[in-house]
């Protein structure tokens, strides 16, 4: 079993990058992955854990020695995953993939996509697909959680349960906080994730938390607090329709108001007093005003007519057409006799090559009468060229006052003479509307001043505004009851759900009962449970750790390792006693690194390890085990993920027998705070250390 793929699209400073990596060969197991600090490398580790863990992932993060102490949650945890730059370009999808074979032949292709908004909030959208591929050959797609099927059973039953992930997937990082902590807290916590009982551990809080829910739900109700409740349900209930009736009969007189408005306003508009918004004498004036601009505009339409167009329709059809031939075939001359002259320097170059040219030679020399011959034969046949003119230019230029551009306007303007009847019918009655509405507001100005002398316009005026304010005061004390409506309803529905809560938890305090009492049993079974688990594998644990000590340390004095049922450990010498070494960080990482290889093992799961900063703090001796610890195993791929002062340049040769593939991360500032990871395949860092 090996994992062939990681592919990691949007992911932090991976714009996107495919990892591919081979199966362990030929005593070939180690790939190896470098990257300078930031660059990259702990982003790997962590898209393994969130495309196969998804929300769960976040847990595991931290018990593998990944810092998510600052993340506030999954969604935090995503958004600030999301790449700069596809932010940037406004994408809104981030991917991760994982490919794992389980032979030659079958793999199992996972992958995760998670969808932003344009802001790079995530929208709780995740989809994650999962393909068996037989000969490299998709089968059918299955979503997670859907028909029944779930990704983290799958990976229970053929890979890597998420609760023992991180004696697989880890930083060395969380070797160094496992040294760091006394060694029975360091094997307490192993077995732990060894058992299961990290999952059993939530269990029981969830079952913890549920009780505490139900328990609330059960506290012994007042009877006479519930008839209360009751009283005064129906006392708001009664206010609140008593405010629906008072709405009800205020948007009754608001119709009311209206009418008589409108009312007045047609009287007005009767009698002269405007089109419904009361024009005054002065608005009428200007509008008249308009109208006379509008007439002024129509009478011009019509003199250009008169003047422009309607001239060319008095002549006869033969006068315009023989105009119009005589403009184009001066153009036409022109057009000719500017063709001609821009050729004649060509002449001019021509006769000067042709008195230049000596080949071929002519024999006897010719006379200056000959050649003049000559010349005057050239003139002759190029003048041929031009004379006579187009049979189509004009033969007398009668309009030699016009220069060509006016020309070509005239035969513009030839051509946009046509004028119909319509178009002077329809000014002359555009022109005669217009008079029209000029009288009658005339009419309009005449009537509304006499109406203003006598005060009735302004009576009226006064009742319409009298109306209005009437109307408007209205309407805000209708804004205000609704608002308080509202309220009231708002209140009325919260008293209405607390006492129908309260009677629920009356009618079902006593089933509810039964139920806290059953998961209490439960969580007490389970804290008994887990210190009677610790024995069912200290001694296969013992042994294991006891096997990988030996390759680890460079002492050889130990000959056992013990682990007790209470978690406590002995290293044993030859002769059976314990030993007391100094405890040096060396030491203390040789230690939880022997206790995290043997939890490995002692699970049963075959799987790839990938290791985040896997020599951390460690001397060039302890560093040198550690590599050779993880090369001993053929079979089992191992991914390392290093920076240049780990498994430099000389490490790197010595175990270089055993990698089978390389990788180099490159970074590049790409602007505005945001890096650009990009992974060169092959290659790995060089030279020499000084």
């Amino acid at each position: 079993m090996w994992i062939s793929k990681i592919e990691l699209t949007n992911f932090k400073s991976y714009e996107h990058q495919v990892f591919t990596f081979p199966e362990a060969c030929d005593g070939k197991n180690i790939v190896l992955i470098g990257g300078m600090n930031g660059y990259g490398k702990t982003s790997i580790l962590e898209a393994l854990y969130l495309c196969l863990y998804g929300k769960d992932a976040i847990n595991h993060l931290a018990r593998a020695g990944l810092k998510t102490e600052d993340l506030k949650g999954y969604p935090t945890f995503l958004e600030r995953a999301f790449n700069g730059e596809a932010f940037r370009k406004g994408s809104d999808m981030m991917m991760l993939r994982v490919v794992i074979n389980k032979t030659k032949t079958v793999a199992f292709d996972i992958s995760r996509k998670w969808y932003f908004r344009s802001n790079g909030t995530w929208t709780a959208e995740e989809e994650t697909v999962v393909r068996e591929l037989d000969r490299d050959v998709p089968g059918t797609p299955k979503l997670d959680g859907r028909n029944n099927f779930h990704l983290s059973d799958m990976l229970d039953d053929f890979f890597v349960p998420a609760h023992i992930a991180p004696f697989f997937f880890f930083d060395g990082e969380e070797v160094k906080k496992l040294a760091d902590q006394g060694r029975v807290e360091q094997v307490k916590q192993g077995l732990e994730g060894l058992l299961g009982v990290v999952l059993l551990r939530m269990l029981s809080d969830r079952l913890r938390t549920f009780a505490g829910q139900k328990r609330n739900g059960v506290v012994t109700v007042d009877e006479n607090k519930l008839n209360k409740l009751l009283d005064t349900l129906l006392e708001d209930q009664a206010s609140l329709n008593t405010s629906r009736e008072k709405i009800f009969i205020a948007t009754e007189k608001e119709s009311e108001l209206r009418i008589e408005r409108e009312s007045l306003l047609n009287r007005i508009t009767t009698i002269g007093g405007g089109g419904g918004d009361i024009a005054t004498v002065k608005d009428l004036v200007e509008e008249r005003e308009q109208f006379r601009n509008k007439i002024k505009e129509c009478r011009k339409k019509l003199e250009e007519l008169l003047t422009g167009r309607l001239p060319f329709h008095l002549a006869s059809k033969d006068i315009l057409n023989k105009f119009k031939n005589q403009i184009e075939g001066e153009i036409r001359y022109y057009k000719w006799e500017a063709d001609k002259g821009s050729l004649e320097p060509r002449k001019i170059e021509f006769k000067t090559a042709f008195n230049n040219e000596r080949t071929p030679e002519i024999n006897p020399n010719l006379t200056e009468a000959q050649v003049e011959a000559i010349h005057q034969r050239i003139d002759s046949a190029w003048a041929s060229l031009f004379y006579p003119p187009p049979e189509d230019c004009a033969t007398v230029i009668i309009h030699s006052y016009l220069h060509e551009l006016l020309r070509h306007k005239i035969l513009e303007f030839m051509d946009s003479i046509s004028l119909g009847r319509q178009e002077i019918h329809s000014l002359l009655r555009e022109e005669k509307q217009l008079s029209k509405h000029i009288d009658e507001l005339a009419r309009r100005i005449y009537k509304i001043e006499g109406i203003d002398r006598d005060g009735t316009l302004a009576t009226l005026k006064d009742e319409l505004k009298e109306i209005q304010d009437r109307l408007d005061h209205l309407q805000e004390q209708m804004r205000i009851d609704d608002r308080a409506g509202i309220a009231l309803e708002a209140k009325v529905s919260s008293q209405k759900a607390e006492y129908e809560r309260e009677k629920k938890k009356l009618d079902d305090s006593s089933p509810a009962r039964t139920i806290i009492e059953k998961s209490e049993r439960v969580r007490k079974v389970i804290d008994q449970l887990i210190p009677a688990l610790f024995p069912l594998k200290v001694k296969e644990l013992g042994a294991a750790m006891t096997k990988f000590y030996k390759q680890l340390a460079h002492k050889d004095q130990v000959a056992k390792i013990e682990i007790l049922d209470n978690g406590q450990s002995r290293i044993l010498g030859k002769s059976n006693k314990e030993i007391t070494f100094d405890r040096s960080a060396g030491e203390n990482q040789i230690f939880a690194t022997a206790l995290l290889a043997g939890l490995a093992q002692v699970s049963g799961v075959n799987a790839p390890m990938v290791v985040d900063t896997p020599l951390g703090r460690l001397d060039s001796t302890h560093r040198l085990n550690i590599l050779n610890f993880w090369t001993d195993d053929k079979q089992r791929q191992v991914i390392l993920l290093s920076q240049d002062e780990e498994i430099h340049y000389d490490f790197f040769q010595q175990i270089k027998g055993s990698v089978i593939k390389t990788y180099l991360l490159e970074y590049q500032d790409v602007g505005d705070g945001i890096g650009r990871t990009t992974a060169k395949e092959g290659c790995y860092f060089e030279g020499k250390r000084q």
